[in-house]
């Protein structure tokens, strides 16, 4: 087990010991308390019944000795006149009076009870006092009795106790150090898997335990960061063989290109100029592409969406090819906003156009609709169409169906993907069905605006 691992561990341990024996040492404290006022309580009243039973006879009988006649050899009685002076005692070898309390009438006073249970030994015993008129005359009872005997029981409980604690405590420690561990196993054995995983090895997932506890969500925590983690990988890979897949063809060209032109500068030059230029175009959009779409996979909704007016964009694209001669572009539909970036719808129908006007034979179509609060686009054009099975296919990188859909037919393979990216990073899709037309049809949906959903 880890260094951090076996100090948790150790700290779950000492913290199970602090708090189990803390509360154990003050119970064995409140405990011997209780009993102390119990048995004090207890002698209290033994106390205090022989003071009033030998004030009961001197009522009764006078100040005489055989009141004392009866009482508790364990307890000490003394009979006190008025000034103090003692009269009576029992046992015989007593010399003064119990206590100097003086109660007047027949007032009772209790002196000396120790309610408090604290180590040690208590040299102070119990006093009742109890005043006892007769007739003119006023005398005093007083009646002692030590609090040493109980105090040593309590106290010899309190040490069984106390010596008892460490037991308990080391128990409880060396259980909480058995929980800990097999709670921590798992967490180790994850750490350990965790560990092992190369940056090559992203596909390799931590075993998520049978039971349903803290342990086994900790695991698919962990399972779904590295997903994340294979996820970005293998879009950062994707990207670069990609990038070189696709770079490979305009170096080639360009490199030829320019091993013509240096065989005969001025003559090849103008030759393979405008090739140059193309290619260097087609680069240069290439990587754009190719950028903008490692900017969506990377922070997916990074900007606020706002509302767009999808058919005003819609119009806008139309009206940008109004006027070419090779294919038809017109639009038809009815007002519609949606819930995205602006840049990002444009750039959408731009190359939703761009693809129809691509394939197209004549004609293509731009509609904007609303329905259940989703604004839609579609585009239809007159062409070859999609077939069901390919209509998933179209969106990933650089794919071409035909020949129709080659480089020559411009493009860098990269628009509909560019796409479906924006489109589902604004809560939206595109899919690919047949168009009235006869071709492809192209159907954008985007959310719509809260107010205008609600409306």
């Amino acid at each position: 087990m880890p260094t951090r691992l076996r100090g948790l561990r150790t700290q779950l341990t000492a913290l199970t010991a602090v708090v189990v024996i803390i509360p154990l040492v003050v119970g064995v404290f409140v405990l011997a308390t209780l009993l102390q006022r119990s048995l004090t309580g207890s002698l209290t009243s033994r106390v205090t019944q022989q003071a009033d039973t030998v004030a009961a006879a001197i009522q009764h009988d006078g100040v005489r000795k055989s009141v004392l006649v009866g009482v508790d050899s364990a307890m000490r009685t003394v009979v006190l006149d008025d000034s103090g002076r003692m009269l009576l005692a029992a046992p015989d070898d007593q010399t003064g009076p119990l206590s100097s309390e003086r109660p007047t009438g027949q007032r009772r006073i209790v002196h000396g009870a120790r309610h408090w249970w604290r180590p040690g030994d208590i040299d102070t015993p119990m006093v009742v006092s109890v005043g006892v008129p007769v007739g003119d005359a006023h005398y005093i009872v007083q009646v002692a009795a030590s609090q040493q005997p109980q105090h040593e029981a309590i106290s010899t409980d309190a040490k069984i106790l106390l010596l008892g604690t460490p037991v308990l405590t080391a128990l409880a420690a060396a259980l909480a150090w058995w929980v800990s561990g097999r709670a921590l196993t798992p967490v180790d054995r994850m750490r350990a898997e965790v560990d092992a995983i190369e940056a090559g090895h992203l596909d390799t997932r931590v075993a998520v335990p049978q039971q349903d506890d803290e342990i086994a969500a900790l695991a698919v925590t962990l399972n779904r960061m590295l997903d994340r983690l294979q996820s970005s990988q293998t879009r950062q890979q994707r990207f670069v063989a990609d990038a070189s897949h696709e770079l490979r063809s305009p170096l080639a060209t360009l490199q030829a290109a320019t091993e013509l032109a240096a065989t005969d500068p001025a003559e090849e030059w103008p030759v393979v100029a405008p090739t140059v230029r193309a290619e260097l175009e087609r680069m240069n959009a290439l990587i754009a592409d190719l950028l903008l779409l490692a900017r969506i996979e990377e922070l997916p909704g990074a900007s606020a969406p706002v509302g767009v007016d999808l058919d005003d964009v819609a119009q806008a694209e139309v009206g940008r090819w109004r006027g070419q001669e090779t294919v038809m572009v017109r639009y038809a539909g009815t007002p519609s906003r949606a819930t995205a970036l602006q840049s990002s719808v444009q750039r959408i129908v731009r190359n939703l156009v761009d693809n129809g006007i691509r394939h197209a034979h004549e004609t293509v179509v731009v509609t904007t609709s609303a329905r259940a609060g989703v604004a839609l686009l579609t585009v239809d054009d007159d062409g070859p169409g999609i077939a069901p099975a390919d209509r998933e296919r179209v969106f990933d990188r650089f794919v071409r169906l035909d020949e129709s859909r080659s480089r020559g037919a411009g493009g860098s393979g990269l628009g509909l993907a560019i796409v479906r990216e924006l489109a589902r990073s604004a809560g939206g899709d595109v899919e690919i069905g047949e168009s009235p037309l006869g071709g492809a049809r192209f159907t954008l949906s985007l959310p719509e605006p809260q107010e205008s959903s609600s409306r």
